[in-house]
């Protein structure tokens, strides 16, 4: 395994992903900003304006610090804001692939691949709402099975009768 580790492909998963989230605190904020307007309240109201403000500015940070790398040999998940959560997921455990396309995501380019391993403590790895996700897939799989072959790795599956 002469092999020296490059890195693939790194990037963060699509901020469409809170679309939902993003709807429910403008209707909110929108709310807010009505009671302002058509009650007595005054100013006071406009304090209420934070709360949507931070959960909206949680959730664009959240999804902005959810970084994925894959390389040659592995693929890497680092989550979290303040403190951070690093997993990692050797290729030659990678078992098989799923893509993921919802309507939604389609029309903005990007996919969830889903990956199969044989890893215990991590038997579903899931890289949400990335752009190219076939392109992606075919990354993966072509560098797996150079890994399983460098590794001399096999996937035994036995079926019970």
């Amino acid at each position: 395994m002469n092999e020296e580790e490059t890195v693939i492909w790194q990037g963060s998963p699509s901020q469409w992903t809170n679309f939902g989230a993003y709807v429910f605190w403008l209707v909110v904020t929108a709310a807010i900003v009505a009671a302002y307007f058509f009650t007595a309240a005054g100013p006071l109201v406009l304090l209420a304006l934070a709360v949507p403000v931070l959960a909206l500015f949680i959730r664009w940070l959240q999804t902005r610090y959810h970084v994925y790398e894959i390389t040659t040999q592995r693929i890497r998940t680092r989550a979290g804001i303040l403190s951070r959560h690093t997993t990692e997921l050797e290729l030659y455990r990678v078992r098989d692939y799923a893509l993921v396309e919802p309507f939604w995501l389609r029309l903005v380019g990007r996919g969830h691949l889903v990956l199969e391993t044989a890893d215990r403590s991590n038997e579903q790895v899931v890289l949400r709402a990335v752009p190219r996700v076939a392109w992606l897939k075919d990354q993966v799989r072509t560098h797996t099975e150079r890994m399983r072959q460098a590794r001399g790795v096999r996937d035994l599956e036995i079926n019970s009768p």
